[in-house]
């Protein structure tokens, strides 16, 4: 219970302030755990930004049940525009994703790195089996692998479409204008490019 109330807290922090600035000191003063409590859990702060990001792409995962509930096996666009939907519906997730290897593992054990890297596959397998619910015509390991190279690309991309103050009005010149990626058109079109890409010939 004290776990999940740290990464509650955390949630909220990081939605409050936008981005992945976090201190141990305000998120146990805020989540009522003392500080040697929240090291009983999290080894340190890259620990708990891991684990909830884990908790991100479990609730990705329910999403997307949600939503292929309604659709037809064999409904390629209905199965893209609810991936994009549960991505930009999660910009936390998005941007744990984009830090989570250049940042967040490295500075964590090879324990913490395993317990969080034995449930995210655990999450790939019940995300990509509910693509192959949906994309009968793709084999299970394909459909993991659709669901690993779209995370790959959010983790790319996500800086991307975020860039900084001098960097957007740079951007915002008509002769730059088409450097400037936007995230729901440019992953439904990869989705698209890759899903047709892995139909059996």
């Amino acid at each position: 219970m004290r776990r999940q109330q740290v990464l509650r807290t955390a949630r909220r922090l990081l939605a409050d302030r936008g981005g992945a600035d976090l201190s141990l000191n305000e998120l146990a003063r805020r989540s009522g755990v003392s500080k040697p409590n929240v090291y009983r859990y999290f080894e340190n702060r890259e620990d708990v930004l891991l684990q909830l990001w884990v908790e991100e792409v479990r609730e990705l995962g329910q999403q997307l049940e949600h939503a292929f509930a309604s659709l037809a096996p064999g409904d390629v666009d209905g199965v893209i525009v609810a991936v994009v939907f549960g991505f930009v519906a999660q910009p936390l997730l998005c941007e744990l994703t984009s830090i989570a290897s250049p940042v967040l593992e490295k500075n964590l054990s090879v324990d913490a790195i395993v317990r969080a890297k034995t449930n995210l596959a655990t999450l790939t397998v019940q995300i990509a089996g509910l693509l192959h619910a949906r994309l009968p015509f793709l084999s299970l390991e394909d459909c993991s692998w659709l669901a690993g190279s779209a995370a790959t690309w959010v983790a790319g991309i996500w800086p991307a479409v975020h860039p900084s103050p001098a960097l957007a009005d740079a951007l915002s010149r008509p002769n730059l204008a088409a450097m400037q990626p936007v995230f729901e058109r440019d992953l439904a079109q990869l989705l698209r490019v890759l899903i047709n890409g892995l139909r059996p010939r």
